[in-house]
């Protein structure tokens, strides 16, 4: 991957991660807050499940990711 490519997918990822983790942990619940929703307990155990999950997913792709691309490299 040459420099110039490497740029604009840092720049794309970039951009996914923070909208998704704007949507996410910010505008998603504050409508919800702001609308006077009254979270019940299995609705909170749900959503710290989803974020546990984004979490390890997250850090799965980070960690995996960048050895799928030095394989593909020394295969080359």
């Amino acid at each position: 991957m040459n420099d110039l490519e490497l740029k604009k997918q840092t720049k794309l990822y970039t951009r996914w991660a923070l909208g998704l983790s704007l949507i996410l942990v910010v505008i998603w619940p504050g409508i919800m807050f702001s609308t006077g929703y009254i979270y019940s307990l299995s609705f909170f155990t749900g959503w710290v499940c989803l974020a546990f999950g984004w979490l390890v997913f997250a850090a799965l792709f980070i960690t995996i990711r960048p050895l799928i691309e030095l394989y593909k490299e020394y295969k080359r």
